[in-house]
């Protein structure tokens, strides 16, 4: 048994390392945007017109601004986007209505819309100029979107210019929003044929993050990482290929956030359940989900 646990073990670390060095849907995606000094100083192509496509099933909303945070989630929404076959559009909120800020506000969003087709032209870009309060005028345009992608800034600045407002609608959306808080960025090569990550406990809410994150690897191309959380969990990890997924079931003891924080340190994204019911934004997003968006070094997505 000894040797055939150890010629498992040999097999399963030369069919991953061969893994890593296959491209994948998402990591085609994720590189091109990598692999520009765009990270510097966006650049400036032709804006190709943007109108409706008919027959795309879906749509991902992504909120901008004029910062280093926001670029990098625009990123991570055209990589989702072109890798789901969906439209992207970008909502820009400003407090002001002067004919300067206007003007302002529409040529960053030229300037974004540019971006993404600087690496894709196969994502249909649509844009829009919200005038309103910050939270609530950026949660009532994403109403209709099947994926929401935020920034979050963290430290006291973060706080006056925009951190809330990502956990605002992170919490009160009713579905799926990607966090994007990458400290670091852009990060090695290998981040883009990383795994994602999940955790689930038995509990409906779990269940629900655990199917997101598999259909998610299937549409990326990617291996999932899914952790088992339970006071009573033994040892008894092992892998299996569902739709074409290769998923590694891990068991563990600790806590949801504790296990799912330590698996994202080598995830290109995880995935955490949040609470879905009546409240603050704080009490909504619930403590796991809280403390994977605050840890995380990589995008989060949260399912309600």
């Amino acid at each position: 048994m000894r040797e055939l646990d150890r010629q498992r073990t040999e097999q399963e670390a030369r069919r991953h390392s061969a893994d890593l060095g296959r491209p994948t849907r998402y990591s085609e995606a994720m590189n091109r945007y990598l692999g520009a000094a765009q990270y510097q100083q966006a650049r400036t192509h032709t804006v190709r017109t943007a109108g409706s496509t008919p027959g795309r099933p879906g749509l991902v909303t992504v909120g901008v601004d004029d910062s280093p945070d926001s670029y990098v989630a625009l990123d991570h929404a055209a990589v989702e986007a072109d890798v789901h076959g969906w439209d992207l559009r970008l909502v820009h909120v400003q407090r002001a209505i002067s004919g300067a800020d206007r003007d302002s506000g529409a040529e960053l969003l030229r300037r974004l819309t540019d971006r993404v087709h600087a690496q894709s032209q196969r994502v249909t870009v649509h844009s829009r100029l919200a005038i309103g309060p910050p939270a609530s005028t950026l949660l009532g345009a994403v109403q209709d979107a099947d994926l929401v992608v935020v920034g979050r800034r963290h430290g006291a600045a973060g706080a006056m210019l925009g951190m809330t407002v990502g956990d605002s609608v992170a919490a009160h959306h009713r579905g799926p929003v990607l966090i994007v808080r990458v400290p670091g960025w852009p990060p090695g090569p290998d981040f883009a044929r990383r795994p994602l990550a999940a955790v689930t406990d038995g509990s409906p809410l779990g269940e629900r993050a655990a199917a997101f994150a598999m259909a998610e690897a299937r549409v990326r191309g990617c291996g999932l990482v899914l952790l088992h959380s339970s006071p009573a969990a033994v040892a008894g990890d092992y892998v299996e290929t569902v739709d074409g997924v290769e998923v590694h079931h891990r068991c563990t003891r600790r806590d949801p956030a504790g296990a799912l924080i330590s698996a994202s340190q080598e995830a290109a994204a995880v995935v955490a359940g949040r609470q879905n019911h009546g409240g603050v934004a704080e009490t909504l997003l619930g403590s796991v989900s809280r403390a994977v968006v605050e840890h995380a070094p990589c995008p989060v997505f949260l399912i309600g």
